[in-house]
Formats: C-alpha cells, sequence, structure tokens
C-alpha cells in the first residue's frame, strides 16, 4: 500500500469530521476575503467622495465577516483536536490487539521493541496532520477562491490565475518529484541509528570492555553520516520547490502589479479592483511562500504513515479453529513425521515422530541447535511444521484455537516479566485466577517465602529486568505464572539448567514426586533427570545438509529404571 492511500485509509474512519472541517475551512476562505473587497469598495468611495455613513456599514460588516472567521477556526482547532485523541486512541487499540498476535516468525529478522519505535510516528501524523488540515486546507481554498474572483474582474486577470494555477503545479510536482522516496529513506536512517543507540544501553557489558566503545561510536557515527546523506538528498527536493515558490512569488507579483496598473490605464479596471486584487495575490503567495515547510511537513506525514505501516502489516496469528476442552489430568501428545526448518535447505527437525501418553513425564536432551526450543514453539502454536502433523489429545493443532490450545498448553521459556506487581505476573489478568492459586503456585515453585519476605509481598512491583527479583527468583516466577493456569501440558524449556542447585530440586521434587497433573515436557541439555522421568529422548544433531532422520527411529528412550 503506498503511503498516500495508507493515509486516506487512516483517516478514513474520520471522514465525517474531516468533511466539516474542509466545510468550515471554505467558510474561513471565503470570509477572509472580505477584507481585499472591504479594501476596494473604501478606495472607491474615496476616489468618487464617498460618505461617512456608508464607510461605518462597511467597517461593521467587515467586522462581523472577521469575526465569523474566528469563530470557524476555533471550531476548526477544537474539531481537530478531537480527530487528534482520536488517532491517537484508535492506533494504540489497533497495535494493543495486533502485537500480541503477530507471527513469531515476523520477528526471526527483526527486533520486535525496535520495531514498535515506529509507534511514535503516530506523533507526527498527528502533530502535521492538524497542521495541515488547519493551515493547508484554508490556503488551498484560500487560493482558489481568491483566483475566482481575479477571473470575474478582468479576462487578462482569468489569464495570470491560469499561468498561477500552472506555476503550482510545476512546483507540486515537477520540482517535487521523488520528495516522498527520499522521506522514507531519511526515516529509515533515522530509524537505524536508534536502533544502534539502543543496542548499546540493551548490552552494557560488551560496549565497556577493549574495543567495545570505539566499536559503538564508530558504529554511530557511520549511520549518522548515512542519515545525513539521505537528509541532504531529501532536502535538495525540498530546497528546489522552497525557490520555485519564492520565484513565483516575486514573478507573479510584479506580473500583476504591471497587467493591473496598464488595465487601469485603459480604464478597464478600476483602482478599487486594482487594490483588491493586489491584496488577494499578496494572501494567495503568502499561504504559498509558506510552502517549502508545509509540504516537507507533508512529506514527513507519509513517511510517518509508511513507518506505522510497518507496524500495521506485521502478519498475524490465525484466528480460526474449534475450542478443545477436556476436563482430564494431563494430555497426549503426538509428533507425526514432523519436518521444521527456518532455513528449507537446513531442517532443525526432520521426520521426528514422538507419542507422549496423558500424564506421562518425558525429558528430551539435546545440544543448542538441536530443535528443543523448535518443539516448544511447535507445541505451543507459536510455530507451524513444514511437513507432518502435531496433535493434543488427537487433535490436529491446525484445527484448533490458539485460545484453546494455549490454555491447555503452557511453555515456559526465557524471562518474561512485564512491569507490575508480583501478583500481576503470576495472574496476567486470568479472571479464573484466585489469590489462593497464585500462593499455592508460588508455594509449588518454592518463591512463596521469598516473596512475602520483601516489603510489599504480591504488591511488590517489579521491573522489566525482572527487579527486586534475582535471575533465579524471576525464573521460578515464570514457571508459577505457567502452572497456575493448571495447564494439560506443562513445557519446560532450559528452565531447570539455569537454576541453582537446591530451587532446582524443590521443582523436580514439585514435578515429578507428587501425583502428576499434567503432562510434563522437560526440554534440557543434560541428562541429570533421568532417574525421575518415565522416559528420556535423546535429540540427534542436525545434519548440515538436512538429511537424516530423528524421531521414534533415531530417539535413544531410557527407561524411569535406567534402562535402555
Amino acid at each position: 500500500m503506498s503511503p498516500l492511500r495508507r493515509l486516506l485509509f487512516l483517516l478514513r474512519p474520520e471522514r465525517g469530521d474531516i468533511l466539516i472541517v474542509v466545510a468550515f475551512s471554505v467558510g474561513v476562505g471565503v470570509l477572509a476575503l472580505s477584507a481585499p473587497i472591504a479594501v476596494q469598495a473604501l478606495v472607491n468611495f474615496v476616489a468618487f467622495g464617498g460618505l461617512v455613513q456608508p464607510l461605518v456599514v462597511l467597517g461593521l460588516v467587515l467586522l462581523i465577516c472577521l469575526g465569523l472567521a474566528g469563530l470557524m477556526r476555533a471550531f476548526t482547532a477544537y474539531v481537530v483536536e478531537i480527530l487528534q485523541r482520536r488517532l491517537f486512541v484508535r492506533v494504540v487499540s489497533d497495535l494493543g490487539y495486533r502485537l500480541p498476535r503477530v507471527r513469531i516468525d515476523a520477528y526471526d529478522r527483526q527486533h520486535g521493541p525496535e520495531l514498535v519505535n515506529r509507534f511514535f510516528d503516530v506523533l507526527t501524523v498527528q502533530k502535521v496532520g492538524a497542521s495541515l488540515l488547519l493551515d493547508g486546507v484554508a490556503a488551498v481554498l484560500q487560493t482558489i477562491i481568491g483566483l475566482l474572483i481575479l477571473a470575474f474582474y478582468h479576462p487578462v486577470l482569468l489569464a495570470f490565475a491560469v499561468v498561477l494555477l500552472f506555476g503550482i503545479a510545476v512546483i507540486l510536482f515537477a520540482l517535487g518529484r521523488g520528495a516522498v522516496t527520499t522521506a522514507i529513506k531519511e526515516s529509515k536512517t533515522k530509524y537505524a541509528v536508534a536502533a544502534s543507540l539502543e543496542e548499546i544501553a540493551r548490552n552494557p557489558l560488551t560496549f565497556r570492555f577493549d574495543g567495545g566503545a570505539e566499536y559503538a561510536f564508530d558504529r554511530a557515527d557511520t549511520l549518522a553520516m548515512e542519515y545525513v546523506k539521505a537528509r541532504r538528498k531529501h532536502f535538495a527536493v525540498v530546497f528546489r520547490q522552497i525557490i520555485g515558490a519564492l520565484g513565483l512569488q516575486a514573478l507573479a507579483a510584479t506580473a500583476l502589479l504591471t497587467l493591473g496598473g496598464w488595465l487601469v490605464i485603459e480604464g478597464q479596471l478600476t483602482l478599487g479592483q486594482l487594490v483588491a486584487s493586489e491584496l488577494i495575490v499578496s494572501i494567495v503567495l503568502a499561504s504559498f511562500a509558506k510552502l517549502g515547510k508545509k509540504l516537507e511537513s507533508f512529506y514527513d506525514l507519509l513517511a510517518a504513515v509508511d513507518k506505522l505501516g510497518q507496524l500495521m502489516d506485521l502478519p498475524l496469528e490465525r484466528d480460526n479453529g474449534e475450542d478443545h476442552k477436556i476436563d482430564a489430568d494431563g494430555a497426549s501428545v503426538n509428533f507425526h513425521d514432523v519436518s521444521f526448518g527456518y532455513d528449507d535447505s537446513r531442517p532443525i527437525l526432520k521426520d521426528f515422530s514422538l507419542t507422549i501418553a496423558p500424564g506421562e513425564r518425558v525429558c528430551v536432551i539435546g545440544g543448542h541447535g538441536y530443535g528443543k526450543s523448535t518443539i516448544a514453539d511447535l507445541l505451543s502454536g507459536l510455530r507451524i511444521p513444514r511437513r507432518g502433523r502435531l496433535e493434543v489429545d488427537g487433535v490436529d493443532l491446525r484445527e484448533q484455537s490458539l485460545k484453546s490450545l494455549r490454555e491447555n498448553v503452557s511453555v515456559v521459556k526465557g524471562l518474561e516479566v512485564i512491569e507490575g506487581t508480583i501478583e500481576d505476573n503470576v495472574r496476567m489478568n486470568r479472571e479464573h485466577v484466585s489469590a489462593s492459586d497464585i500462593r499455592e503456585a508460588l508455594s509449588l515453585t518454592d518463591l512463596l517465602e521469598e516473596v512475602r519476605d520483601l516489603p510489599d509481598g504480591l504488591n511488590t512491583l517489579m521491573t522489566s529486568t525482572a527487579a527486586p527479583l534475582s535471575y533465579g527468583q524471576a525464573r521460578r516466577l515464570m514457571l508459577a505464572r505457567a502452572i497456575v493456569g493448571k495447564p494439560r501440558v506443562l513445557v519446560l524449556d532450559d528452565v531447570l539448567d539455569d537454576m541453582d542447585t537446591e530451587s532446582g530440586r524443590e521443582i523436580e521434587r514439585m514435578l515429578f514426586s507428587q501425583p502428576s497433573h499434567w503432562t510434563v515436557i522437560v526440554l534440557t541439555r543434560n541428562d541429570g533427570l533421568s532417574d525421575l522421568v518415565d522416559r528420556v529422548v535423546q535429540l540427534p544433531k542436525p545434519s548440515p545438509n538436512g538429511s537424516g532422520k530423528s524421531g521414534v527411529g533415531g530417539e535413544v528412550l531410557v527407561t524411569a529404571d535406567g534402562g535402555a
């Protein structure tokens, strides 16, 4: 979608109020021309020895017209302010809905938080859009109405108006060729600079040690130069339009004065009409002389809309499928010849088959790059197998709604903490989760007493880095968040590998020593759980050329008692 078309699409819900703004702008444009017309009448009165009474009436009429124009401008400013608020709320609501549903593969080559920086362009859309609605529309309408009045004065002035419009068109379209493209390029380089600075802040240790600071400076300097080059190209387009507008202003003012004077001498135009014409053209050209900055703002507006489009166009997960709920402990999981790869030529999983019974506790062992995290993503519906099928309770995941799937399957992977209280981080707005459920989940993960020792207990505010909790405590908090919803399948991706010995033993006791209320799949790098689980599955190393097969035929099975 082109930036201009996207802008129209963004403003479509507000077209009713925008029409109101345009209508009032027409009124303002008409009433603003009351001053030149009043001057024309005044000059004629003076030239022919006019009386005082008509002069007073003329002044009152002018005051009323300008007063009405002022009221219309005030009302238009209010409507535009409401439009700005609506636009902001609409974009926030749309992204608030979309971002949790963006397909995970959209972030494979892009950093999600850096992408969200594009949201700040909504402020550009607000401010520039408001400015163009308030001033731009009025200026355009004043130009059109003013030139129409000139056309009624004399045919020569009609020809002058046509030539003036042609000159404006040349400046807008011929001299402005490529402006939108260069504006978007400039915007991209600007975000590249911001992304580089964010990366420095995100990796404080990396850029502090030997060579890091120099590398950060050189990289920022290179990206800044790229921005300057892009800015120079864009400004070259804007600058030639500014030069064109100023040149047209000088030529038009000179030509009108010459033509008007000649017509007055020839008796084809009154002195009042000449003065009024000069004032009208002065208003038109004064508005047009400011065109350079207005056009630059318009190009910035289109570039901002293009950046918002990068967020709006992120692909969303599917929203179809049926709900599947069974009131039973544990669910069966079946991988049937599943193949998946981030690169088609190098599959991580190839013809992987595995059957897990309801309530079974299975440990899947593999090194980095063996596909453990891929298995977790497939089970949670974040990724889709390239071939084969995956079933939970005999239902193909492609036929099940993602909402229902994620109520049955819970995955603990990485560290994702929201800025809120500890209670908020565990509950995650699930209405069916009670305070007692939260305390039970924290107790099972050996975290309840540690949380109670904090000054504010469950109401302790956490930052996105999990402070004031330690890394290990935060990992256990992620586990409490997963089990508090009572899932039927619990998937732990490298969770136990990063826990200290004492906490790890408590978690293992909770998972494996008590009666199982869920199917447990532990994805890990070591085999320290072989004596606790029902079965161990050893993932084979992926083949560089994609050959080989993983699954039942290639897995190493170990029973709970250690027998092969």
